[in-house]
């Protein structure tokens, strides 16, 4: 059951996985980069990112960062595209084609893949709303709780900041309980989320794309309590 549920969240991963490359991280902000090297967060915290004032990016806007990965299948020739999340940044200074961004957080989960726990030139962003779930949600509920309307219409006002054509409405949980289980209950509570903004936010529904991830896309460990806290929230992910 373990693996039939890390392979559904696999699948919905690929499916929904998109080539933001309008918004690409294109600079390392800093005097000091002769091109020797390939410029990182390791380095130096702060990059320009073609995102700017024009597609909605203003001082304070947060954005996830992304980076693909071609993934080889060991049945069938034939190659998948899945998106990494590298971290987060937060925007310093905001231009009509540009921003200044600042590396605010990074991924702290392991993973053979990322090759560095860096932000790096090419990678790529999407504007984000982050929830915690305990914000919306009664453990083990799908239904909202009255307090969740203050969140919930921060976030309309964010979404239509943007004028998208496609959102993603994620829901996360920790690694506690059943695999399974968390899964649906994510994609349970992602659908409950969407109906709240398409009804209190004229938001189009074709627009909002709810997914439920479960445990299978944590942003740092689930070892301490803190760390699952993190992991139980609610990403509304601005794609196009």
């Amino acid at each position: 059951m373990k693996r039939c549920g890390i392979f559904l969240a696999f699948l919905m991963c690929c499916a929904l996985t998109v080539q933001a490359q309008e918004f690409v991280v294109f600079k390392v902000y800093t005097p000091f980069d002769m091109g020797l090297a390939m410029p990182d967060s390791g380095r130096v915290n702060d990059f320009y990112v073609k995102f700017g004032a024009i597609e909605g990016a203003q001082i304070g806007t947060v954005m996830n960062v992304y980076r693909d990965r071609d993934i080889v299948s060991d049945v069938g020739n034939f190659t998948v595209t899945d998106r990494l999340f590298i971290g987060r940044m937060k925007t310093i200074s905001a231009h009509p084609d540009y921003s200044v961004t600042r590396v605010t957080d990074l991924a702290k989960y392991d993973d053979p893949h990322r090759v560095l726990s860096a932000v790096l030139i090419g990678d790529y962003v999407q504007p984000v709303f982050v929830v915690e779930s305990e914000n919306l949600f009664d453990k083990g509920s799908g239904v909202l709780r009255p307090e969740a309307i203050r969140e919930l219409d921060r976030a309309i006002r964010f979404i239509q900041r943007f004028q998208p054509i496609k959102v993603r409405v994620e829901g996360h949980t920790d690694n506690e309980g059943d695999e399974d289980y968390n899964m649906t209950l994510s994609h349970e509570r992602a659908v409950s989320v969407k109906e709240y903004l398409v009804s209190q936010g004229n938001i189009e529904e074709e627009v909002l794309v709810p997914v439920g991830y479960g445990e299978g896309k944590p942003i740092t460990s689930n070892d301490t309590p803190e760390g699952q806290r993190k992991n139980r929230r609610f990403e509304i992910v601005i794609e196009k």
